[in-house]
């Protein structure tokens, strides 16, 4: 059952790039962004099942930075591992070169809270 089906570009902002409000301009960070899109998935009872719940369409995202990245996705690790992560959230529209291993690799790298 899909809970949550954002057009990350047109609903939230084209570059994603702060961590939180403290860096960059603050403005479009990613921990407003995982509280504001992906909150369904802040529990472990959340992970319980792998039933695919966010859909995260990107064909409106111009750039995704890495410590967007590992604090809006990395920040589920603390839950599941990034195989079910991917399970759980689908990218779609995403550049699987450039963006998609932006992600892989903070999820593999783990949850870095700065």
């Amino acid at each position: 059952m899909i809970k949550v089906n954002v057009d990350v570009g047109k609903e939230f902002h084209f570059r994603l790039a702060n961590r939180n409000e403290l860096q960059g301009d603050g403005a479009y960070n990613a921990v407003d962004f995982r509280n504001k899109f992906l909150h369904v998935l802040d529990s472990k009872k959340a992970w319980e099942n792998l039933d695919k719940e966010v859909i995260l369409d990107f064909s409106n995202v111009k750039r995704i930075g890495p410590s967007f990245a590992n604090e809006a996705f990395a920040y589920f690790m603390q839950y599941t591992s990034p195989e079910n992560f991917l399970k759980k959230v689908e990218f779609l529209n995403i550049d699987k070169d450039v963006d998609l291993t932006i992600i892989s690799k903070e999820l593999k790298a783990g949850y870095c809270k700065k």
